[in-house]
């Protein structure tokens, strides 16, 4: 996973939470690949944003789901602003999220060729529902929900996304999600 994820997660706890709460997820973590801190083109491993993120949930009391969720949340935010030109502006949030796979991950992969990106594919249902389907052998849904949520923070809309594990073990590495634009 890139650095950039790791470093935006540092940002985001001192932002919606502290530093000295930043400081005790690292803490707790034990020994981390680049001891905290990450360079935004490197690779590492991405069981540590499990770690972090683990440790997060557990100094919050906030479930690891809703801490990926906000998180994916946050930084879809963040990447927005700093890769706005990815954006039209008579672009649709629908539109938008169709075009992952065939031009935004690819402009992804330019600057990182080694990126490991989810995989998705997509059936619009109608104007106001769009079921997707998730595929990552690192089981990381919950940040992609968060990262819809936060497309849609971006587009101006609210959305509703239900979710449903249909991989083979039930390990979260393919999961069927619904998202329904609420207004």
């Amino acid at each position: 996973m890139k650095g950039l994820i790791f470093s935006h997660l540092l940002t985001f706890v001192e932002k919606e939470y502290d530093k000295e709460t930043q400081q005790k997820m690292l803490e707790n973590a034990g020994r981390l690949s680049a001891d905290g801190t990450y360079a935004e083109g490197e690779s590492y491993p991405y069981e540590e944003i499990f770690q972090l993120a683990g440790n997060l949930s557990t100094i919050t009391n906030v479930s690891m789901a809703k801490t990926f969720e906000h998180f994916g949340e946050y930084l879809f935010i963040q990447l927005a602003r700093a890769f706005s030109q990815f954006f039209s502006p008579d672009e649709t949030l629908f539109g938008f999220l169709q075009k992952l796979e065939d031009h935004i991950h690819i402009e992804v992969r330019k600057k990182y060729p080694d990126a490991n990106l989810p995989g998705f594919e997509f059936e619009p249902i109608d104007e106001n529902n769009l079921k997707m389907i998730y595929k990552s052998e690192r089981a990381m849904s919950d940040f992609g929900i968060g990262m819809i949520k936060g497309a849609a923070i971006w587009f101006n809309r609210k959305v509703f996304v239900g979710k449903k594990d249909i991989s083979k073990d039930l390990d979260g590495t393919r999961v069927e999600l619904h998202v329904r634009l609420l207004w």
